[in-house]
């Protein structure tokens, strides 16, 4: 009886004991505010300790349930703020209101991008920053070059419109153009394979919409070993997801120049765990400049969705893109002063700011592909059409093993379009040149019949770039798999691949034209002669150099290893390991010159099939399918990178990295031999930085200095071969302040860059300025803060034209402002002007000019453009 008794005790004790265990569990709720009071929805809240937390609902309210009684560290986390942290104790239902503090360039945000795994900037070995839509909206810009302006080490030369910029990073040399040593992403895979093969730029198959959350930019770092064809930095466009409800609408209006624009965003949880982000841009208008046309028309769409598991994600996304954009190329300016010290400005009757070579009467081209006579359509400018459709997942398998990838499938073609001031000069100059090289006869009349004769006495000889795009499809993935070794040390070992195509066909056509803004510039024609408007469907004056049609593939395997190591509380390591293994096979056949037979007969091409050999027909240089050059080329080579971050306490730390990785060459910027092989086929660059990373009361400061070496090969660059190593020396400055309504953000970089062999060894690289800065203050005002003024100052000291720094490019800065005024809640509007002060700053000039008689062809960025946008959030 008692041993009964003393098992039913037993039993009741237990009983309690448990019950004890199950009431000991509290909830913690509350609201996440920033410093203004305002609500933040999907902000992160969790527990330190265990790892339980919640999301910011749309009220911006967060709970966590059934949390054990005890001491606890609470993080609360969002883009562009500093992560909140706190000790509590929990001993019962707990409520905690949260106020985090606005940081444009938080080091507690996590970084994702060319990084072995993610982590916090401050825990991070690399230098990166990150462009939130706040910035992105006032930046102004109308391009993603125009937007990278604001990266610090970036120089963009962002004046060709939408698409074909150039990218400077840290003086790794623009030498063929596009971004050879930069990889563009979206939403972490390549955008292209190769960022610089002619008229197939990445980022001409990007816009800059409503649709990005953030970039992500890095500079050297573990770029490296963490994509290829990119070893002197990556940027990263990531999408909004719609894990928290909400969007925007808006339309954009031109106020001084014709544009309508709509842009579009929505994303919500379609049920616990599934949500979904939809949106994009259509548009219409002329463009910033006067071209007398719609050259600006099309848009894009995209989406993605996401499903949530216990243990990770898998999310899908499509994206279809099809717009027109008008390219805008060197055009005739003004040169006057000293090589030393040149003014370059306006000519009679055409103004460098707001005109262009572009003109209604100036509608189609002409040329010869694949042995047929085509003909399109100039106005169509660079017509990418992208249709993309992609996925990604993330699991934590349990016991220390993570899994995570991504792939994507992009059918890439399109059209690229636009005239090219090749010289300029008085017109018995340029008629010389024309009449010399093409052996035009007749009368040079404009097309109505009446003698060429312009009011300024100028003519340009105009090569229209006529080319196309028949397929740039790619497919990239990258799977990579982590595990913890124990608690200090964790290894990832991934593959990346891609398939690369390029089958685009480069036709040409020449003609004279004069020299006139508005849009209205007229071609002159050379009586019985000429035809449809051209004075050769080739291109004479250069040796009828640049037929080409390319038809190749490029195949990339590259399995990569990194390590994560805490050396010390305070003291981390990485290191990654790439191995690159390319195959390249195709043709590439070049234009012939159809005017003798084997006995030296006269051939021709029959263009307008009227039986007869005109002498304009004599010389038209055809693609006509023939065998052309063989390309079958294998290489390899190896990447690495390793890096050491020491945080001093919790609002510092300093890193140094020494990575060396290489970029592969596009199948345009290369020579190939009877053998298949390339004569180069890849191009290495060694890079060292050291940095500091400090958070300040209000802000963050970011100060990184770097060296670099870049052995680059002999390349192509259409009818001219450049390339040389380089070596680059300098300091990156970067830094964020708030102060209550005022916030300012701002970076100058300083680079030392010079030739180191060749015939210019010594000089500095074309187009390398010594300083680059950007400075853009902000006040915010209001009841609810829902006022805003801000500009963005962007600015460049002087740079050389060319690697034998002959001309003078001189430095400029310029300033794009900003106001928006909340009407009511959800409802602004704001008006944008780009280039406020109509200031000229010239980017890039064919060869030296010609000073002694005071012209240049030149490309400069656009002048004044203010737009007006209503936009309504929800």
């Amino acid at each position: 009886m008692k041993k009964q008794l003393q098992i039913k005790l037993t039993m009741l004790m237990m009983l309690l004991l448990s019950t004890t265990v199950l009431v000991a569990q509290s909830t913690i709720s509350g609201t996440v505010k920033d410093q203004n009071g305002n609500l933040i929805p999907g902000a992160s809240v969790l527990l330190k300790q265990n790892a339980e937390g919640s999301i910011t609902d749309f009220d911006g309210k967060y709970e966590i349930k059934n949390v054990s009684n005890g001491n606890y560290t609470i993080i609360a986390s969002y883009i562009g703020y500093d992560n909140f942290k706190k000790e509590i104790k929990v001993n019962g239902n707990l409520i905690l209101d949260i106020i985090i503090k606005e940081n444009a360039q938080s080091l507690d945000e996590i970084v994702v991008t060319g990084v072995v795994n993610p982590k916090s900037k401050m825990e991070s070995s690399i230098s990166v920053s990150t462009v939130g839509v706040k910035q992105i909206e006032q930046a102004s810009a109308r391009s993603a070059g125009e937007l990278f302006r604001s990266i610090p080490g970036i120089r963009a030369e962002s004046s060709g419109g939408e698409g074909n910029a150039n990218f400077n990073v840290r003086g790794v040399p623009v030498s063929s153009g596009g971004s050879r040593y930069l990889q563009l992403q979206e939403d972490g895979l390549p955008i292209m394979l190769f960022g610089d093969t002619s008229f197939g730029n990445a980022d001409n198959f990007l816009r800059i919409d409503s649709n990005i959350g953030r970039v992500e930019a890095i500079r050297g770092g573990s770029a490296s070993t963490q994509t290829s064809n990119g070893p002197a930095g990556i940027i990263n466009m990531i999408s909004k997801t719609g894990r928290i409800e909400g969007g925007s609408i808006g339309a954009t209006y031109g106020l001084d120049f014709q544009t309508n624009r709509l842009d579009f965003e929505y994303g919500t949880s379609i049920s616990d765990g599934l949500y979904y982000h939809i949106g994009g841009f259509m548009r219409v208008g002329e463009g910033p400049r006067k071209i007398g046309y719609q050259g600006n028309k099309g848009g894009q769409i995209k989406a993605n969705l996401t499903k949530e598991f216990k243990n990770g994600y898998v999310r899908t996304y499509f994206k279809y893109l099809n717009d027109r954009s008008v390219m805008y190329m060197p055009m005739p300016v003004g040169l006057t002063g000293t090589n030393e010290n040149p003014t370059f400005g306006n000519l009679p009757g055409f103004d460098i700011t707001t005109d262009t070579p572009h003109s209604s009467n100036i509608q189609n081209t002409y040329s010869v592909y694949d042995g047929n006579p085509t003909q399109n359509d100039l106005r169509d400018g660079n017509n990418p059409v992208s249709a993309s459709v992609g996925a990604e997942f993330s699991f934590d398998l349990g016991d220390d093993w993570k899994i995570n990838g991504k792939a994507r499938y992009s059918n890439n073609s399109g059209q690229w379009n636009a005239p090219f001031t090749a010289n300029v000069g008085t017109v018995s100059d340029i008629e010389a040149l024309v009449r010399g090289a093409s052996g035009a006869t007749g009368a040079l009349t404009f097309q109505d019949g009446t003698p060429f004769n312009p009011s300024n006495g100028l003519a340009q000889d105009i090569r229209f770039f006529d080319v196309t795009i028949e397929d740039l499809s790619n497919f990239f993935s990258d799977v990579k798999v982590t595990k913890a070794v124990n608690d200090k040390i964790g290894v990832t070992v991934g593959m990346f691949s891609a398939t690369q195509n390029t089958k685009i066909g480069w036709q040409w056509s020449s003609a004279i034209s004069e020299v006139a803004g508005d849009g209205s510039a007229r071609l002159g024609v050379f009586e019985g002669f000429s035809q449809g408007g051209a004075y050769s469907f080739g291109q004479p004056v250069w040796g009828n150099c640049c037929q080409r049609k390319y038809n190749t593939v490029h195949n990339v395997n590259s399995p990569y290893v990194g390590v994560d190591a805490e050396i010390s509380e305070k003291l981390n390591f990485d290191g990654s390991v790439r191995f690159e293994n390319v195959n390249v096979n195709g043709t590439i056949n070049s234009g012939q010159l159809s005017n003798l037979d084997a006995n030296g007969s006269l051939l021709g091409f029959d263009y307008n099939s009227d039986g007869v050999i005109s002498p304009f027909e004599a010389t038209i240089p055809t693609i006509a399918g023939n065998p052309g050059q063989a390309v079958s080329d294998d290489y390899n080579f190896v990447s690495f990178s390793a890096g050491l971050n020491y945080k001093i306490n919790d609002g510092a730390a300093v890193f140094g990295r020494y990575s060396k990785g290489a970029s592969g060459r596009a199948a345009d910027r290369n020579n190939y031999g009877a053998d298949g092989l390339a004569d180069v086929q890849f191009d290495e660059i060694s890079q060292f930085e050291v940095g500091l990373k400090k958070r300040l009361n209000n802000g963050v400061l970011n100060v990184t200095g770097f060296i670099s070496n870049t052995d680059e090969g002999i390349s192509n660059e259409l009818n001219r071969t450049v390339g040389n190593p380089f070596k680059a020396l300098g300091l990156e400055v970067e830094s964020a302040y708030r102060l209550g309504d005022f916030g300012i953000n701002g970076s100058v970089t300083y680079t030392k860059a010079e030739i180191d062999g060749g015939t210019n060894i010594g000089n500095k690289p074309r187009r390398q300025a010594d300083f680059i800065y950007n400075l853009a203050p902000t006040y915010s005002f209001g009841t609810n803060k829902q006022h805003l003024l801000g500009v963005t100052i962007l600015g460049t000291s002087k740079s050389f034209a060319q690697d034998d720094n002959n001309l003078v490019m001189p430095g400029y800065a310029y300033l794009n402002a900003v106001a928006r005024i909340g009407l009511t809640e959800g409802l602004s509007i704001s008006v944008n002007a780009n280039n406020l002060f109509d200031t000229i700053g010239v980017t890039e000039v064919e060869g030296n000019g010609n000073i002694a008689n005071g012209l240049a062809a030149a490309r400069t960025i656009t002048g004044r453009s203010t737009t007006m946008t209503l936009q309504y959030r929800f």
